[in-house]
C-alpha cells in the first residue's frame, strides 16, 4: 500500500493518511456552501415569461453548443431552425440527434447530459426520452426554481453575474459591470452617443473621460462588486500606455472625419483602458479579464500581454479568468510572481475537466492558495450552472485526495484549501458580507508589542526621509569598521580619494517611496560594486524630545544621530522601509543623521525614517547640485 501511494507521489512532504481520508474530502467539499464567481444567468422572472418555450433543447441553448457544433462541421445557420418553436418538437429533434451524437463527448454536451439525469431523472437525451425530458423542464418553470437548483441543490450561496446594469436580489447575487463600450472606440459617433447616454456633451477627450466616470460612478450606486473586461474577443489584451497628447490627437481625428489608421485606434482604446484601471484603483474595485480560449485568434488572449498592466497598478486586484485556456503554465507563472494576479478558473471544468485536474494541481503546488478560485459557472440558465458546480466541485475532491494520497499535504490542509478555493478568497477578494482581505486581519498586528510598533511605522505614508547628500563609491577595505573622510568631517565643499576616481557630495531628492538608490548615484554604469557609500540628512526639531526613526538597508548598515552610533550592523540582505526601529533622542534645532551603508553586490540602497505624529519635526532641503 504504502509502495504504490509512493509511486504516485510528486513529492512527500508530510506523513500518509488515516483510512477514509478520500471520503471524507469528498463528503466536506459536497457540503460546502460555495460561492459562483462568473455568471450570465438569465433572471427567474425572465424565463418564466419563456415558459411557452421550454424544452430540451434549453439545455443546449447557449454559446458552447453553437461553438461544438461549428467545430464539428455543422452550419451554425442550423440553430435558427433548432431553436424556433415554430416548428413541431420531433423534427427539432430528429435535426438536434446527429449534432448530439457528434459532440456528446465534449464537456460542455456532458454538462447537459448531466443536468438531465441529476435534475430532471433522465438518465439519457435520446428518442424515447426527449419529449419527457422536455415536459419535465417545462413542468418545473415555476416560481422557486432558481432557489430550488441554486441553493437546495447546488448550495451555491451567492452568484456573482455579469450581465449589465440593473439590480438584483441581494439573497441570490452579486454583480460586476463591463466598461468596454468606453474602450472599444471605432468612431466619433459611438463616443457621442456614449456621453448623451451619460449627460456629457463630448467635445474633447476629457469629456469622454468624464462620461466614463459618470457610467462608472452609476455602477457604484447599483453596488457593482467589481469590473469586467471582455475584449480578448475583439482585440489583443496588450494595452500600451498611451501618453495623453497621443490619445488627444486621435480624438481630434475623429471629431475632424478624417481617417485613422487600426494603429491610431488601438491607442485611444489602450488610453481608455487604463483610465477604466485608474478608476477601479481609485475604487479599490477587482478586475475580471477574460484571457484563453475566444473565437479567432488565440493568441489575443494570452495572459502575459498584461504584464505591463499587473505592474503598473499593483495595488488592483486583476483576476484571470478561464484558467487562461490553454495558458495554465502562464497564468501558473503570473500569480506566483505578481501579488495582485489572481486564478479564476470558471468554464474551465466545463472547457476540459482533464485540463482543470492537471493545473488546479499545479496550481497548488506553485500558487498561494488564498490566491485561486475555482467555480464560476459562466452560464445562462441555472440547470448547466448547477451541473458545472458539480463539476468543479469532483475536480477540487480528486486533485485534494490525489495529493492527500501521495503525502503532499495532510487531510486538514487540504480541507482548508477547500474551503479557500471555493468559498472563502471569493468572498475576500470581493469583499463580500463582511469579508476582506488585508493585514487587518493579522491579529499579531493589532496587539501591542514590537511587531504592531513596525507595522504601524510600516504603513506611515509620511516621515521618509527624502532629501539627502550622498558621496562614495569608497573601496569595500574593512567594511563598516574602515574609517572615511565623512566620519570626521561633514564639509560638502570638499572631494575626495574614493574607489579608483575622486568622489564628491551629490545630493539627492528620492521618489515618493523614499528609496535612495546608491547603485544608480555612485555607479556611473549602474554597474554591481562591492563597495561602501555615506549618505547625510538632517532633521530640524522644534525642542528636545524622544522620537522613532526606521531604517531599511542594502546590505548593512552603519548609523551616527549627532556623532553618536545608534545603529550598526553587517548583513546581506534586500532593503525594506521599516527593517530596523530605533528609540533615539533629539536634540533642539538641527539633528545630523549619517549613514554608511556597504553594498556586497548587486541592488544598493536606503530608507529613513521619522515617525512623527504631528508633523513637528522638518528635513533640510539641500540644494541641487
Amino acid at each position: 500500500f504504502i509502495l504504490v501511494m509512493a509511486i504516485h507521489a510528486q513529492i512527500q512532504t508530510t506523513g500518509f493518511p488515516k483510512e477514509g481520508f478520500d471520503k471524507r474530502i469528498e463528503e466536506y467539499v459536497n457540503n460546502l456552501w460555495i460561492i459562483d464567481t462568473h455568471e450570465h444567468l438569465i433572471l427567474e422572472k425572465e424565463r418564466l415569461k419563456k415558459a411557452d418555450r421550454i424544452d430540451f433543447t434549453y439545455l443546449f441553448s447557449n454559446y458552447y453548443f453553437m461553438g461544438d457544433i461549428i467545430s464539428a462541421g455543422f452550419s451554425p445557420s442550423l440553430l435558427n431552425g433548432l431553436f424556433s418553436y415554430t416548428f413541431p418538437i420531433k423534427e427539432r429533434w430528429e435535426s438536434f440527434k446527429p449534432i448530439l451524437e457528434a459532440t456528446r463527448n465534449t464537456a460542455y454536451q456532458r454538462a447537459s447530459l448531466f443536468a438531465a439525469w441529476d435534475i430532471y431523472g433522465i438518465d439519457d437525451i435520446n428518442d424515447s426520452t426527449y419529449s419527457l425530458l422536455s415536459q419535465k423542464i417545462s413542468e418545473a418553470n415555476k416560481p422557486g426554481l432558481y432557489r430550488k437548483i441554486l441553493k437546495e441543490k447546488g448550495k451555491i450561496e451567492l452568484s456573482i453575474l455579469d450581465v449589465g446594469h440593473q439590480h438584483f436580489d441581494r439573497d441570490f447575487y452579486r454583480h460586476v459591470e463591463r466598461f468596454d463600450n468606453f474602450i472599444y472606440v471605432l468612431s466619433m459617433d459611438k463616443i457621442k452617443s456614449l456621453g448623451e447616454k451619460y449627460k456629457v456633451k463630448v467635445q474633447s477627450l476629457d469629456d469622454y473621460v468624464m462620461a466614463l466616470r459618470k457610467a462608472f460612478q452609476e455602477g457604484l450606486d447599483y453596488k457593482m462588486i467589481g469590473v469586467k473586461s471582455g475584449l480578448a474577443y475583439d482585440r489583443i489584451i496588450k494595452y500600451n500606455d498611451t501618453p495623453k497628447k497621443k490619445a488627444e490627437a486621435v480624438f481630434k481625428k475623429l471629431a475632424d472625419g478624417q481617417q485613422t489608421t487600426d494603429e491610431e485606434i488601438k491607442a485611444i482604446q489602450d488610453y481608455m483602458m487604463h483610465r477604466v484601471l485608474s478608476l477601479a484603483n481609485e475604487f479599490q474595485l477587482p478586475v475580471q479579464f477574460h484571457t484563453g480560449l475566444v473565437g479567432d485568434y488565440i493568441t489575443n488572449s494570452k495572459p502575459t500581454l498584461l504584464i505591463n498592466l499587473f505592474m503598473k497598478y499593483p495595488k488592483v486586484k486583476f483576476i484571470i479568468f478561464h484558467s487562461s485556456y490553454p495558458y495554465g503554465g502562464e497564468l501558473s507563472v503570473l500569480a506566483k510572481m505578481y501579488s495582485n494576479v489572481f486564478i479564476d478558473m470558471c468554464w474551465t471544468p466545463v472547457i476540459s475537466p482533464a485540463y482543470s485536474i492537471r493545473y488546479l494541481d499545479e496550481f497548488l503546488e506553485t500558487v498561494p492558495a488564498n490566491k485561486i478560485m475555482a467555480f464560476g459557472g459562466d452560464y445562462n440558465d441555472v440547470e448547466l450552472a448547477y451541473a458545472h458546480s458539480v463539476f468543479a466541485r469532483r475536480i477540487v475532491s480528486k486533485v485534494l485526495i490525489e495529493k492527500v494520497r501521495s503525502g503532499y499535504m495532510s487531510e486538514n490542509e487540504a480541507i482548508h484549501i477547500a474551503k479557500k478555493i471555493l468559498r472563502e478568497n471569493a468572498l475576500e477578494i470581493f469583499k463580500l458580507k463582511g469579508h476582506s482581505r488585508g493585514m487587518d486581519n493579522i491579529e499579531a498586528l493589532n496587539n501591542p508589542g514590537r511587531l504592531h510598533d513596525w507595522w504601524m511605522a510600516h504603513n506611515m505614508k509620511k516621515g521618509l526621509i527624502r532629501d539627502w547628500k550622498i558621496i562614495g563609491p569608497f573601496p569595500f577595505g574593512e567594511g563598516l569598521d574602515g574609517i572615511y573622510p565623512p566620519e570626521e568631517e561633514i564639509d560638502f565643499t570638499k572631494s575626495y580619494s574614493g574607489m579608483d576616481k575622486t568622489v564628491t557630495w551629490k545630493s539627492n531628492k528620492t521618489a515618493i517611496n523614499g528609496y535612495v538608490n546608491l547603485a544608480s548615484i555612485c555607479s556611473e554604469d549602474n554597474s554591481e560594486l562591492v563597495a561602501i557609500a555615506y549618505a547625510y540628512a538632517e532633521i530640524i526639531s522644534p525642542d528636545e524630545r524622544d522620537i522613532t526613526l526606521t531604517l531599511g538597508s542594502n546590505d548593512g548598515a552603519k548609523v551616527w544621530l549627532n556623532g553618536k552610533v545608534i545603529y550598526n550592523l553587517h548583513t546581506a540582505r534586500g532593503a525594506i522601509s521599516d527593517q530596523e526601529i530605533m528609540q533615539v533622542h533629539l536634540k533642539k534645532g538641527v539633528n545630523k543623521v549619517l549613514a554608511k551603508v556597504e553594498n556586497l553586490g548587486a541592488s544598493w540602497g536606503l530608507f529613513m525614517r521619522i515617525v512623527d505624529p504631528n508633523e513637528k519635526l522638518k528635513i533640510m532641503e539641500f540644494n541641487e547640485d
